[in-house]
Order: structure tokens, then C-alpha cells, then sequence
């Protein structure tokens, strides 16, 4: 059997007392990283000889970790085989996403990577806290999907503000009571299991990932209905700062001379407020912001759409001046309704930063889905981290 491990697998097959360990965990990834294999394929992929490989789906079929999903139906010489699967009910991811200033979502996905439930709700913050409004969503959609509570392994939540780990804390909320709640420590004692908390654009941010286009790396410049901010995705993963507040663009003043509370910070500069003002000095109007950038979009109103994307482009050059990134992505929902002619705008006003400028490439709810895929990425190392014991 190989010794030298397979290339594309974190974990080498190895030939020490720990040898059958690290076989198993191979498998296993492999497993989790492709829908099915069959024996055929599962040895190709680990590098193990054929009655090691058998050995190795027994335990995992005992440990409860893999199934067989029947035999394989095209024509060939031969019995057909036996096709393998990963047991998607042995452990669940749960995401939850807070939106300001009063809803929450929550996702479930299986060990296959599949969303098992997702429920998205208002709630009145200032009636029920917002640590036991999260409690109670998380309990019904994990009830209503017919899963046991001890089988979510992780969870994780986006939320609209700077969260520092070390106090288990949020700030720069605008959510009632937040500030006040441990929120991690309350989800934990609910739940049962980890939880990790994200700021909401650094989960979006994880989400344009998936942008074919991005590659070494990207800053999210977020221009979001209720605020602003940017994420920072560089080689070395999400930079989240100290005390979780890297990346709060909104808050940094405008003139770095003058600090006062009534001084202009980039949400009043690139945020709705702007767009609604910008708007109304050229004749466009709309029920908020998204809809005055969707109505001077679609009316053509050229001039409202330039001085708004010369702003923009003035904070791409300030985050590039500070990170230089690889890749600049304008996301939210204020950059959703802008499109592809927000876009062209703020590439024409960024000189040399133009061919960095992209477009989001997410749709839906991008921080429901960049949290969804971190909660899955976190189940699946632990799964692999506590799966089949050293001893035995």
C-alpha cells in the first residue's frame, strides 16, 4: 500500500502504529469531498491496497460515519459494485444570520453538504432578547426538520457588528440589547456544542469565494440598506482584527483631522443615507436607498450615478492603499440594485484600480449563505478531527 500519502488529501496515508487512523481518515475525506465513490474509486483516490480499503469502510460503517447506497447499475464485466456514501445524519451544521434591524435566519445542512431546513422570521428585539430569539429559532427549525438537537455539532452566526471572541461581545450593533448578551456563551449552553460568531460582511465576504473570478484573495466593500462596511480575505484567510472590528468602514471618519460625534464617518459618505441625498439632488426618489440606485438605474440618471460611484471609488482607494488586495468586490444590496452600471461607473473613476473592480457574484442573502458554508467547513474538520480515536 502507499505510504507517501495522496496529493490532493490533508491527511497522508502513513505507515507508523497510527497507520490505520490516518487510512480511515483519508477515506473519510474523500468521502466528504466527492457525493459517492465505490471501492475502485476510493482506492485510487487513498492509494490503499484492495483488502485495506475494505477494512477501512468497515469501521467507518461501524463507527456510523459511511453507508452504502447500493450498487453501481451501468453494464460491466463482472459483479457491480458497492457505491459508498458519507451518513449525512451522523452530524449537522446550523447557521444564523441576525439582519437589522429586527430579522433572523436559520440554515441547517446535513454531513453531505445539504440544507436540511432554513426558516427566516422578524422578531421585535426590544420585546423578546436577541439572544433567546436566536435560542428559540434555532430549537424550531432543528425540531421542525425532524433532527435531533445533540446531532447539530457546530454552529455558527453572522452578526451586524464587531464581535470580540475574548469578551464574547458584540459592538457597533444596531440591534437592541446586544451589546448586553453573551451571546456565545448563551447559544453554547442552548445548544450544546461550538459556536463561532462572525461579523456579518466577513460572512459575505466568504461568500464570493465562489467568484470564479477571484483568485489570492479579495476585500468586499459591503454597501448594504443598513449600513456599510468591508471584508478582508486575503491569503492567509478572513483578517478579522483583535477585538473583531477590522474592516468597520463605516465608522472611520471622513476627515481624519476631525473625530466628533457629529463629523461625517463613510456611512454617511457612501452609505443610504448618502444615496437617498445624492438621489434627491438629482431628481431621483425611492422608497429607500435600494430603490432610489434601482430607479436611477433604470431612468438612466447618468449624473446621480457618477458622483455616487466617484465617492465609491475614493473608498476602494483607501482600502487598497491600506491592503492592496488582489481583488476589489462591491456587494450588498445598494450595490445589487446599482448592477453592472454601478460598476462600470466606479471602474471609470478608479484609474488604476479598475481591473480589480468586480461585480458581485453571489445571489440571494450573501451572508446567509457565507455563514451557511462556514458552519460547514468547521463540521466537516471536527467530524475528521473526532472521528475514529487514536486507540483503536
Amino acid at each position: 500500500m502507499r505510504t507517501n500519502g495522496t496529493p490532493d488529501s490533508p491527511v497522508p496515508s502513513g505507515s507508523s502504529h497510527l497507520l490505520r487512523t490516518i487510512n480511515e481518515r483519508a477515506a473519510l475525506y474523500h468521502l466528504l469531498e466527492n457525493d459517492t465513490l465505490t471501492r475502485v474509486e476510493l482506492r485510487k483516490l487513498t492509494g490503499l491496497a484492495k483488502p485495506t480499503a475494505s477494512q477501512v469502510m468497515l469501521r467507518l460503517f461501524e463507527a456510523g460515519l459511511a453507508v452504502t447506497l447500493g450498487r453501481t447499475t451501468a453494464k460491466q464485466v463482472g459483479p457491480r459494485a458497492e457505491v459508498y456514501s458519507v451518513n449525512a445524519d451522523h452530524a449537522f451544521a446550523a447557521a444564523v444570520t441576525l439582519h437589522e434591524p429586527d430579522g433572523v435566519t436559520v440554515a441547517v445542512r446535513d454531513l453531505k453538504g445539504r440544507e436540511r431546513a432554513s426558516s427566516t422570521r422578524r422578531i421585535d428585539f426590544t420585546a423578546v432578547p436577541v439572544d433567546r430569539a436566536v435560542q428559540n429559532m434555532l430549537g424550531a427549525t432543528v425540531r421542525d426538520a425532524e433532527i435531533d438537537r445533540e446531532r447539530v455539532a457546530v454552529v455558527h452566526l453572522a452578526v451586524p457588528g464587531a464581535y470580540d471572541a475574548d469578551n464574547d461581545t458584540i459592538g457597533y450593533a444596531d440591534l437592541p440589547g446586544a451589546p448586553e448578551v453573551r451571546m456565545r456563551e448563551a447559544i453554547e449552553t442552548y445548544m450544546g456544542c461550538p459556536v463561532t460568531i462572525h461579523n456579518d460582511v466577513n460572512a459575505a465576504t466568504v461568500a464570493e469565494r465562489r467568484n470564479p473570478a477571484v483568485s489570492g484573495g479579495l476585500v468586499l466593500l459591503w454597501l448594504g440598506r443598513e449600513g456599510i462596511g468591508s471584508g478582508i480575505d486575503l491569503t492567509s484567510g478572513l483578517v478579522v482584527g483583535s477585538r473583531g472590528a477590522a474592516g468597520e468602514l463605516g465608522y472611520v471618519p471622513i476627515r481624519p483631522d476631525r473625530n466628533g460625534p457629529d463629523d461625517p464617518t463613510y456611512q454617511d459618505w457612501i452609505g443610504a443615507p448618502a444615496v437617498v441625498a445624492i438621489g434627491r439632488e438629482h431628481g431621483v426618489r425611492g422608497a429607500d436607498a435600494v430603490a432610489v440606485m434601482a430607479a436611477g438605474v433604470k431612468t438612466g440618471a447618468d449624473g446621480f450615478i457618477d458622483e455616487y460611484a466617484e465617492r465609491v471609488a475614493g473608498a476602494l482607494h483607501l482600502l487598497t492603499s491600506l491592503l492592496d488586495p488582489p481583488s476589489l468586490v462591491l456587494g450588498g444590496e445598494i450595490a445589487r440594485a446599482g448592477g453592472e452600471t454601478l460598476v462600470e461607473a466606479v471602474r471609470r473613476r478608479a484609474g488604476a484600480l479598475a481591473d480589480r473592480i468586480l461585480p458581485s457574484a453571489v445571489y440571494g442573502d450573501a451572508v446567509a449563505i457565507g455563514v451557511l458554508d462556514l458552519a460547514y467547513d468547521d463540521l466537516k474538520a471536527r467530524v475528521l478531527d473526532a472521528a475514529l480515536p487514536e486507540q483503536r
